[in-house]
């Protein structure tokens, strides 16, 4: 057989979020679909991937060797992981917040993750359920023309970074999705609802920062140099299905954990604003973009000794205070591209 032509590549390839109607059914031709402005992406293999190999003991007295009896492709456990980076935009991130904690506010709003969060915590293969999603990757399957999907993804992490130094000054998101469902790439789909990046023209960006304040008692207004912040959370497979590609029988979801870092010039500012055993809440915001937590602790602050004069790093977690109906964190963009 002659060798293929064909090859893959990433820079003919749009990356779609699509909404499905029903857990591990991959969204169908009229699903709203979101476009992310991806700049890099990576997922597992397909076939293969996700699997492991499981292997029985050695015999004692007939051969130290091994039968393919005694190994076994461990299917019932494997998880796909697709890994999305993208520049920050009101549509594209809170549609991916809207999978990580069900808070896609649009037109401007506040997204909130809440103490009480997540709503949903039964994940059941083949009930109604909007929150799984479908990752759409176009063209970018092994011939060149076909799509490869991802359906039944649930989002376990979700990071923000923005450094005023790099990247032109936009804030990145990182997301990282796993399924267990078999993801497919022999198809050439067409969608007719999708909010693409050509309508997300505005993004966040470090130069645009008004205000970079950290709370502790007085406001405190930083010298932000750059900053990261990643909300995380444990997606479980329960059971399998060993009579339809070992698919899942559902989902169980862990706990979120919000955790960050500041890095800005050290000075009378940023040293009132971490005092010993208090908490500060953070506000960064551009006028149009936003990122809030009421209630974050210090997790060991630093400096940092450049050439360019001393930085204050400091490591944070945030939480909510008081009732379940409180925030932890929060994120607004431009009404314009939702």
């Amino acid at each position: 057989m002659a060798k293929s032509v064909k090859f893959q590549i990433k820079n003919n390839s749009n990356v779609y979020i699509g909404t499905e109607a029903t857990m591990g059914t991959a969204a169908v031709a009229g699903a709203a679909l979101v476009e992310l402005p991806v700049t890099d992406f990576s997922f597992s293999e397909l076939a293969a991937g996700g699997q492991t190999l499981s292997v029985a003991p050695f015999r004692v007295g007939g051969g130290m060797t091994q039968s393919d009896t005694m190994v076994r492709a461990q299917r019932h456990d494997r998880m796909y992981e697709v890994s999305v980076t993208f520049m920050c935009t009101d549509a594209a991130t809170k549609r991916v917040l809207l999978n990580l904690y069900e808070d896609g506010a649009v037109g401007g709003n506040l997204s909130s993750l809440l103490g009480s969060m997540p709503t949903t915590t039964l994940f059941e293969d083949g009930a109604s359920n909007v929150v799984p999603v479908s990752l759409i990757f176009r063209d970018v399957a092994h011939d060149a023309t076909s799509d490869m999907v991802f359906p039944g993804c649930m989002c376990t992490s979700m990071s923000w970074s923005g450094d005023i130094g790099s990247n032109g000054g936009v804030v990145m998101c990182t997301a990282t999705f796993v399924t267990g469902y078999i993801p497919t790439g022999n198809s050439d789909l067409t969608y007719s609802s999708v909010t693409a990046v050509s309508a997300q023209q505005t993004t966040f960006n470090m130069h645009d920062l008004t205000k970079t304040e950290m709370n502790s008692g007085s406001a405190e207004d930083l010298l932000l140099y750059s900053f990261e912040i990643n909300i995380a959370r444990p997606v479980n497979r329960v059971g399998f299905d060993s009579g339809t590609n070992f698919k899942p029988m559902g989902y169980s979801l862990g706990g979120y954990e919000v955790t960050g870092s500041l890095t800005c010039k050290r000075d009378a500012e940023s040293i009132s604003a971490i005092p010993e055993a208090t908490s500060f809440a953070l506000d960064l915001d551009t006028g149009i973009y936003e990122i809030l937590a009421p209630k974050c602790f210090v997790d060991a602050a630093s400096i940092s000794f450049d050439d360019d004069g001393f930085k204050q790093v400091v490591p944070f977690r945030a939480t909510y205070t008081g009732a379940t109906t409180a925030t932890i964190f929060s994120f607004a963009g431009t009404a314009s591209d939702s």
